[in-house]
């Protein structure tokens, strides 16, 4: 509970402050054009493509590799074990994303970490570990007045 209130309140003190920054520009990528990969842009204009956050957080590129061969190992053969495999990359890739990557919140911290959690559950629906963080992201953008992103 400490932790859900620790990170409801950075969330709403980054969230709250407006920003100067110029907004990153949406890019189109080829390769993350597979299954659940598609470019991210926000209605805000703020693209949240593994490339673009990769620019920020070297890191992301490791577990976007990782999940994208994955990815492709399932779409050949979709067996209980890549299966498995694919949604434990999903997790992982969120699980970064939302506590430990240095992206802040308006670059799409949370936005992309919801959207790889989605995409887990769509693998496995009753994943309670999943839905919870899903529910912890959407909180975080109900609780500050925000729409909860639909990618």
């Amino acid at each position: 509970m400490k932790v859900y209130l620790v990170i409801l309140l950075i969330s709403i003190s980054i969230f709250g402050c407006k920003s100067d920054d110029k907004e990153l520009s949406p890019q189109q990528s080829p390769q993350m054009m597979g299954q659940g990969m598609n470019p991210q842009t926000s209605s805000s204009g703020i693209s949240i493509t593994d490339e673009t956050l990769a620019e920020i957080d070297p890191a992301i590129k490791s577990y976007s590799e990782k999940l994208n061969s994955l990815l492709k190992n399932y779409v050949s053969d979709k067996s209980l074990k890549n299966k498995s495999e694919l949604i434990e990359s999903y997790i992982r890739y969120a699980d970064y994303m939302q506590y430990e990557s240095p992206v802040s919140p308006m670059k799409g911290k949370y936005r992309k970490a919801l959207s790889l959690y989605r995409k887990a559950l769509e693998l496995n629906s009753g994943n309670s570990k999943v839905m919870a963080e899903i529910t912890q992201i959407e909180d975080i953008y109900k609780s500050m007045g925000r729409p909860i992103p639909s990618d």
